[in-house]
């Protein structure tokens, strides 16, 4: 019993350890020469920020072990900065510490903690996505796509918007019918998720979207200045190349869609402005 006692110790101040001795992404990325927005690394991810290259030593490795089981703040603070650094498809990652880090999103995606679940799932995407550069992809870790597809099968709205985020960005054509089926079925009721899905569908490019994305020329739901309808824009000019390209263009400065407009500029191979 008294050496039950003491493991149950040693066991709650190895934990104790950790929580306290959490790496900061924040501080990391500071590290790194990024200049870090209001709200930090989660922030730095949502306005597409990158790293230098190449990144300094150790902070990959350091960023997976926070990763890890220190805490759900500073594990979704390390992974965004983790996404920051990685850059699309991990082009300035090392093949090892990719590896770590695959295994270490595959967990957090299976997190009782939902914020974890939603950043592992965002950063996947971004980390995995398929390249836009002609290089070889990334490979994948064991277990992703079905984490991310047990996100957007789930009922909660968060999980479900960065699941068809990454879905997109992974150009996951098995999921087309479903996120076919989720744009017609929230169009009117629920626009952020019909965006997401119109968003994904035009990232994957698959032919069975077209009758869709055609429908949009001339249709006011897809007009508004929003995300759903900067996601119309690029969906019809990487469709149909309509000229939609400007909207893209000229977003591209906006402080809330610029970030989109920017990424969905680069995976149409044209100049920001």
């Amino acid at each position: 019993m008294r050496r039950r006692a003491a493991v149950a110790v040693i066991l709650l101040a190895t934990v104790s350890s950790l929580h306290a001795q959490a790496p900061d992404g924040n501080a990391i990325l500071r590290a790194a020469g990024v200049a870090l927005p209001r709200g930090g690394a989660a922030a730095a991810f949502d306005a597409g920020l990158t790293g230098p290259e190449p990144v300094p030593p150790g902070a990959f490795a350091t960023l997976i072990v926070g990763m890890g089981p220190v805490g759900n703040a500073a594990r979704v603070r390390n992974a965004y900065a983790f996404g920051v650094l990685a850059g699309r498809s991990a082009r300035h990652v090392p093949p090892a510490e990719l590896a770590g880090a695959g295994v270490a999103l595959v967990q957090m995606l299976a997190s009782d903690h939902r914020p974890s679940r939603v950043t592992a799932c965002r950063v996947a995407g971004h980390v995995f996505a398929a390249p836009i550069d002609g290089l070889p992809p990334p490979m994948r870790p064991a277990g992703l796509l079905e984490g991310v597809f047990n996100l957007f099968n789930s009922g909660n709205e968060a999980e479900q918007l960065a699941a068809m985020e990454a879905i997109g960005l992974l150009r996951e054509t098995a999921a087309v019918p479903s996120l076919l089926e989720r744009f017609g079925r929230t169009r009117e009721r629920e626009r952020r998720q019909a965006g997401a899905a119109l968003e994904a569908l035009a990232r994957i490019g698959d032919p069975q979207a077209a009758d869709l994305i055609r429908s949009l020329a001339g249709d006011p739901w897809a007009d508004r200045d929003d995300a759903a309808g900067l996601a119309a824009a690029f969906a019809r000019e990487k469709y149909l190349r309509d000229g939609s390209v400007k909207r893209l263009q000229e977003a591209a400065s906006d402080r809330v869609l610029g970030p989109r407009a920017r990424a969905y500029l680069a995976e149409l191979g044209v100049p920001v402005p």
